[in-house]
C-alpha cells in the first residue's frame, strides 16, 4: 500500500533509521527483532520493514481492523451492506481468526467445515445442499461478484476464496435447468424446495393465469403439460410458460365438429363434462354462435321442440304445418342433438307438395313467408302477373286468393291451378247449369263483368230479324225450373219454330 498517515510514515521512518544505523549487515536481523516470523504466502509482498504499517498502527498492539478492510476492499462493502459471514460476527482484530507472521506455507483461513455454522453467512443450508461439499459450490468458476473477481484474480486467490458466490439457483443450476430457461425471471424457490428438486410443493396453479376448476384438479401434471423439444435445440424439456389455455378446444377435441363455434362455457362446466345446465342454456345461451340466428317465432320455440326427440319424429304444429326433424349423424344421442337446419324443408314439410320447384320466384320458403308470422304471403299481385300461368284479369284482380285456392280444395290453400277454365271454378255456381258445357263462357261474357254486353244473337241459330229485334231477351228466354235449380233461365234447347213461341195463332 503507497502512502499513508503521518504517524505510519514516521514509524516507517523510525525503521528505516534503524536499519541505517545497524547497517546493510544487519539488515535481516533487524527486521527479525521488528517482525515475528515472515507473512504467509497472500501477504508475501508485504514482507519485510517497509510493509510494517500497511497492517499495523504505532504504538498500537495487534492488526488494525480498518487496515485490513482498506485492502480487502470486497469484504468491506459486505460488512458496510451487513452481508454475508464477517457482518455476523462480533467487531474486532482481524487477527483473532487469521493469523500471520507464521510462515510462507501458513493458511490464514482455518476452516473447520464439519463445524461450521453456515446460517452465519445467510444462505441456510438446506436439504440436498447440507450434503454437499464447501468446494462443490464455491467454485473459482462460480463466482460472480466483479469486486472478488478483481481482488482475488489479482492476488491469484479465486481458488481459495470463499467469497463472491451468487444465491440465486440458476447460478449454480443453470447448465442442468430442467425447464430450459422458461423461468428465467422466477425464482426457483417460487415452487421448489432444496429437500426434493424433483416436487414443487410451494406450487399454486391460482398463481397462473390459468385456474385450475373442477375436474381439471384431478389431473396429473403431465397430462396438459407435454415434452417439447428445448429452445436451445438439444433434447427436450417439458412445457409450462407457454402452455396454450386460450380456450377449451386447445385441449380437447371439439365434440360439436364446429357446429357450436361459441365459448364451451356457455354449456358446459369442468365439474362435468357431460352435464348440461338446459336452464341456464335456455335462458343465457346466445342461439347465434351456432349459426342459425332465432328469429320470429323460431324465438319463442322452446329448445325441445327442435332439438328434443328421437330424429325423424313428424309433430304436427297449431296451424296445421307438418315438421320432420333429422339430426347430424353421431349427435341424436346428446342432450341438444343437433338438427339438419340447411334450409326450411329441412324440418318442415313442403305444405305445396313441390309445385313451386320450378317456380320462377325459387323453391324456398322464405320467397313467400316470414319467420315471424307464415301469413300474411309475401306473394302478391305483382308476382302473381309475372310468375303464375293464370294472368289476374277484370273481377279476379278483387277476389281474395283463397277465393279461388281453396275451391278445389276446402280443407287446405292450394296452389297448383295451373290455367284453369271458367268452369273448373265456377262450375258450382253455373247459373245455366249446364247449358253451355260446349263452349267456354268467354263466349258471351268477359273477366269485368260477368254480366252479358252485346252479344251478337246473329252468331245463334236464330239471328234475330224484323220484329224480333225489339223484344226482350226474357220474352223468349223465359225462366223455368231444372232438375238442378229451382228457377233457371231457358237458353238450350230452345225451339226456333214460330209455333214454339206463339203456337198455332193465326
Amino acid at each position: 500500500m503507497k502512502g499513508g498517515s503521518p504517524r505510519r510514515l514516521a514509524l516507517r521512518g523510525a525503521v528505516i533509521a534503524l536499519v541505517g544505523v545497524l547497517g546493510p549487515g544487519t539488515k535481516e536481523g533487524a527486521a527479525q527483532i521488528i517482525s515475528p516470523g515472515k507473512l504467509s504466502e497472500a501477504h508475501a509482498d508485504l514482507e519485510g520493514i517497509r510493509g510494517c504499517t500497511d497492517c499495523h498502527e504505532l504504538r498500537t498492539r495487534g492488526v488494525s481492523r480498518q487496515l485490513c478492510l482498506a485492502c480487502h476492499e470486497p469484504l468491506a462493502r459486505r460488512l458496510a451492506g451487513d452481508s454475508g459471514f464477517h457482518a455476523r460476527l462480533a467487531e474486532g482484530d482481524c487477527a483473532t481468526c487469521h493469523k500471520e507472521h507464521l510462515g510462507r506455507a501458513f493458511n490464514l483461513v482455518k476452516l473447520d467445515t464439519l463445524e461450521f455454522d453456515h446460517t452465519r453467512t445467510g444462505f441456510v443450508l438446506e436439504g440436498a445442499h447440507e450434503q454437499s461439499t464447501c468446494r462443490a459450490c464455491h467454485r473459482r468458476t462460480r463466482i460472480a461478484d466483479p469486486e472478488v473477481l478483481a481482488f482475488k484474480g489479482e492476488h491469484d486467490a479465486l481458488g481459495r476464496t470463499f467469497l463472491g458466490l451468487p444465491t440465486g439457483c440458476a447460478s449454480c443450476h443453470l447448465e442442468d435447468d430442467p425447464h430450459g430457461g422458461q423461468f428465467d425471471t422466477e425464482s426457483c424457490d417460487r415452487c421448489h424446495r432444496s429437500s426434493n428438486w424433483e416436487e414443487a410443493p410451494a406450487f399454486s396453479h391460482e398463481k397462473t393465469s390459468y385456474v385450475l376448476t373442477g375436474r381439471h384438479r384431478d389431473v396429473s401434471c403431465d397430462g396438459c403439460h407435454i415434452r417439447v423439444p428445448a429452445a436451445s435445440g438439444t433434447g427436450t424439456t417439458v412445457r409450462y410458460a407457454s402452455t396454450p389455455h386460450a380456450s377449451c378446444s386447445t385441449c380437447h377435441n371439439d365434440p360439436h365438429a364446429g357446429s357450436m363455434p361459441g365459448a364451451c362455457a356457455s354449456c358446459h362446466a369442468t365439474s362435468d363434462w357431460l352435464h348440461v345446465d338446459r336452464g341456464r342454456i335456455e335462458s343465457d345461451f346466445d342461439h347465434r354462435t351456432t349459426g342459425f340466428l332465432l328469429e320470429g317465432r323460431h324465438a319463442t320455440a322452446s329448445c325441445a321442440a327442435c332439438h328434443g326427440g328421437a330424429g325423424g319424429a313428424t309433430p304436427v304444429t297449431s296451424d296445421g304445418l307438418g315438421v320432420q326433424i333429422h339430426f347430424a349423424m353421431g349427435t341424436d344421442g346428446r342432450p341438444f342433438p343437433r338438427p339438419v337446419a340447411e334450409v326450411c324443408s329441412s324440418c318442415h314439410l313442403d305444405y305445396h307438395d313441390g309445385v313451386f320447384q320450378q317456380s320462377p320466384g325459387g323453391a324456398d320458403c322464405t320467397s313467400c313467408h316470414g319467420q315471424s308470422a307464415w301469413l300474411p304471403s309475401g306473394y302478391d299481385l305483382a308476382r302473381h302477373q309475372t310468375e303464375a300461368v293464370f294472368q289476374l284479369e277484370g273481377a279476379h284482380v278483387a277476389v281474395a286468393c283463397a277465393d279461388c285456392h281453396r275451391r278445389n280444395h276446402p280443407d287446405r290453400f292450394d296452389v297448383r291451378l295451373g290455367q284453369p277454365t271458367c268452369a273448373e271454378c265456377h262450375g258450382e255456381d253455373d247459373p245455366h247449369t249446364g247449358q253451355f258445357e260446349d263452349r267456354g263462357c268467354e263466349t258471351c261474357h268477359d273477366a269485368d263483368s260477368f254480366r252479358v254486353v252485346g252479344f251478337d244473337h246473329g252468331a245463334t241459330r236464330f239471328p234475330l230479324d224484323g220484329a224480333h229485334q225489339g223484344v226482350t231477351c226474357g220474352e223468349c228466354h223465359t225462366t223455368t225450373d231444372s232438375p238442378t235449380a229451382a228457377a233457371v233461365v231457358l237458353y238450350r234447347p230452345l225451339g226456333t219454330d214460330c209455333r214454339d213461341c206463339h203456337g198455332d195463332e193465326p
